[in-house]
């Protein structure tokens, strides 16, 4: 069975249309289309019904993907258990992590790494919470770093920071009492809010916790780099929900705790348990465990 058409298959029934998967694919969609009916042709079945919009699996379908999937990852894993003998000198490492940890966690890592791999590229992708998981899913990453994953069966999170959420203000936001640590955020109900953008972990927050104190966010600027929505903040654009990790990215705005329970939440790098990691992978996750823990 060609390996090519298995990973064609599956990027169809991921993309539930043939011109979204023929631009993954990076081929011309009349061919994808071509070879996919081909395939029905040799099985007798047909793996798609195409009289729906979205498209969807057939049973057969389901099935055919479903063993397609593990036998793509076998090939993966293959190739990448192989590449820890290869004598190339160019290999890629593909690292997705959310953006406001990136410049927080992965800087002193990856001098040591490179300190050590000259010749290795390292490609890094800043993606939101909903994309790193897809990112798993589709397993176009090494590993991740990002919010631990709940599948601990199908997941393995290797933890580095617990963190909790506070509340970023500037001196024109701060209690009076310049002497309390925590707040109420009920207290803020009017203040203009700078947000990260839907679908990211902080923007889910951020609604969750305003909507438990009764009112929900007004939102003056959304953002996707955590450290652009503080130094918005700090320019007086608004207030801001944030990771207290990442207090020390921007000086000069004050940090309140939050009264009452405020979930917190745990920063892993995380990988497919059914997963091969190279020596390099292995390598690059135990630099950035052991900065974790200075």
């Amino acid at each position: 069975m060609n390996y090519n058409i298995l990973r064609y298959i599956i990027a169809v029934a991921e993309e539930r249309n043939f011109t979204k998967a023929a631009k993954k694919l990076y081929i011309a969609q009349p061919s994808l289309s071509q070879i996919i009916r081909s395939e029905e042709e040799k099985l007798g079945i047909l793996l798609f019904d195409r009289s729906c919009s979205p498209i969807a699996l057939t049973d057969a379908g389901h099935e055919y993907v479903r063993w397609a999937r593990q036998v793509v990852s076998i090939q993966e894993n293959m190739e990448r258990r192989l590449q820890d003998y290869s004598v190339n000198e160019v290999s890629v490492l593909r690292i997705g992590i959310l953006p406001e940890c990136s410049a927080f966690i992965l800087p002193d890592p990856l001098k040591a790494f490179r300190e050590t791999n000259p010749k290795r590229y390292v490609q890094i992708r800043e993606l939101s919470s909903n994309d790193l998981q897809n990112s798993l899913e589709n397993s176009e990453m090494d590993f991740i770093v990002g919010l631990t994953h709940p599948d601990t069966f199908k997941y393995c999170s290797e933890p580095l920071y617990d963190e909790q959420i506070v509340l970023a203000v500037t001196p024109d936001f701060s209690p009076a009492d310049k002497t309390v640590k925590e707040v109420d955020l009920a207290d803020f109900a009017d203040a203009p809010f700078v947000m990260m953008e839907e679908g990211q972990f902080l923007y889910n927050m951020t609604h969750e916790l305003c909507k438990r104190c009764g009112f929900v966010p007004k939102a003056v600027v959304e953002c996707y780099n955590l450290e652009t929505a503080m130094h918005m903040v700090k320019a007086g654009v608004g207030i801001a929900l944030i990771p207290d990790l990442m207090s020390c990215l921007v000086e000069g705005l004050h940090y309140y705790n939050i009264k009452g329970l405020t979930p917190e939440s745990q920063i892993s790098v995380v990988y497919p348990r059914n997963r091969y990691l190279t020596r390099e992978a292995r390598e690059l996750i135990e630099l950035i465990k052991s900065n974790a823990k200075k």
